[in-house]
């Protein structure tokens, strides 16, 4: 045998055992070979499995390009959805998440802390047994503080909260929402029947002639009242100083009010009878003068 033909069979010998050529291809290009027709062993590129070969891999490469196109746009289209929508997506919506949190626990602790200090800052000392020099001691320290902010606000202020004509021997008091306050004693039915009793109070008010801060001439006779020397169209406010370190208010608007508007007489037995207050104090939302009188009442704890 020839040489060439040796050599052609051991090449499609070859292309055969690398799976290059199919078994068929093989007997086929062989007898071709053994019968001296010319065959080409060296072109394995144009064999049938060859060119499968490439189709499969042309088919491959066409898949691959599908998926990466239905990624490309399945994502652009989810940022569209979140866009029109005005949602975010989901990276971005984890770390709204985490921020909304971390801000609500921050708030949560502000507000413990502003209710703790707003706690702290409206607790009331003790109530305690004050003696008269005492309370007549706190009453005049509360008014010369009470005379500046008065003058801050344009108006006059004055100790004379309280007053009356003739009457009874009964005890006066003043309702609260703390129970009432007794303002004058006589024993009937004396201090023991009264939660909380008065330390003194103030009366801010506005003068005819605009006088400002501490008067001490204001009321001239228990029938004129504040009439004699204030504006009576005028608000006038009355401030009552409770022993619990609490101070009441009572504010009126239309001036229809006198040195006995917010209080009541018990009778001369102590009962209670139909002479009951006209009006009823509040707690007052003045935070400065609720701190100032608890800090004057500190100094005889």
């Amino acid at each position: 045998m020839e040489d060439d033909k040796i050599t052609k069979l051991k090449e499609l010998h070859d292309l055969y055992t690398n799976n290059v050529i199919s078994e068929s291809e093989f007997q086929s290009m062989k007898a071709d070979i053994l019968n001296g027709k010319a065959v080409d062993v060296d072109q394995p590129d144009q064999t049938p499995l060859s060119r499968s070969a490439t189709k499969k891999s042309h088919k491959g490469f066409i898949y691959t390009l599908l998926i990466l196109l239905i990624l490309i746009i399945g994502g652009g289209a989810g940022v569209v959805y979140a866009k029109w929508y005005n949602k975010p997506v989901e990276t971005t919506k984890s770390v709204s998440k985490h921020k909304t949190v971390k801000k609500s626990s921050s708030s949560t602790q502000t507000s413990s802390s502003a209710s703790s200090e707003a706690s702290t800052s409206s607790e009331s000392p003790k109530q305690i047994n004050l003696t008269p020099s005492q309370k007549e001691q706190i009453s005049n320290d509360f008014l010369n503080w009470a005379s500046d902010r008065a003058t801050m606000g344009n108006m006059a202020v004055t100790g004379d909260y309280f007053d009356h004509g003739a009457a009874g021997m009964g005890d006066w008091y003043a309702n609260t929402p703390d129970g009432e306050v007794q303002v004058q004693d006589q024993n009937n039915p004396g201090p023991s029947a009264f939660p909380i009793h008065a330390i003194g109070g103030c009366v801010f008010l506005t003068m005819k002639d605009g006088s400002t801060g501490l008067q001490d001439s204001i009321v001239e006779s228990t029938a004129g009242g504040y009439s004699d020397n204030a504006d009576m169209s005028m608000p006038i406010t009355k401030y009552l100083l409770g022993d619990n370190g609490t101070v009441y208010e009572l504010k009126t608007e239309d001036g229809n009010v006198g040195l006995s508007t917010g209080f009541g007489e018990y009778s001369d037995s102590g009962q209670s009878n139909s002479y009951k207050p006209n009006r009823s104090f509040i707690v007052s939302k003045d935070q400065n003068a609720q701190i100032e009188l608890q800090q004057l009442i500190k100094q005889y704890s």
